[in-house]
C-alpha cells in the first residue's frame, strides 16, 4: 500500500491589518442613529407643546408676559435636542464614511496594462 501524500498549495490569506473591529464601529452607528432620532421625537413634541401654548396664550386673550415666562423651560430642550440630533447623525454618517474611506485605500490596485 502507498499512502499518497497530496501537498495543498493553499496558502492562508493573512487578515488585513486595521486598528479597528468593524462590526463594534457599526453597532456603535447605528446605536447613534437610533439615538438620534428618539431626540428627534423630543424636538418635535417640545415643538407642538410651544405651538400648543402659544395658541392657548393667544386664544384666550392671556398676556403676553406669560408666555415669554414660561418659554424657556419649553426651549431649553427644544433647541437642544434638535442639536443632539444633527451632531448624532452627523457622527452616524461619518463612521461610515471613514470606513468606506478606510476600505477604499486598502483594497489592492489593479495590474496596469502597458
Amino acid at each position: 500500500m502507498t499512502e499518497q501524500m497530496t501537498e495543498t498549495s493553499e496558502v492562508p490569506v493573512p487578515e488585513p491589518d486595521t486598528y479597528h473591529d468593524q462590526k463594534t464601529l457599526m453597532r456603535l452607528a447605528q446605536i447613534a442613529e437610533w439615538i438620534s432620532w428618539l431626540f428627534l421625537v423630543l424636538f418635535v413634541v417640545c415643538g407642538a407643546i410651544i405651538v400648543y401654548f402659544a395658541y392657548y396664550i393667544f386664544h384666550n386673550h392671556l398676556a403676553i408676559e406669560q408666555f415669554a415666562f414660561a418659554l424657556p423651560p419649553f426651549l431649553v430642550p427644544f433647541v437642544l435636542s434638535g442639536f443632539l440630533w444633527i451632531v448624532l447623525m452627523l457622527a452616524s454618517e461619518a463612521v461610515y464614511v471613514l470606513m468606506d474611506i478606510e476600505d477604499n485605500t486598502r483594497r489592492p490596485k489593479p495590474p496596469r496594462m502597458e
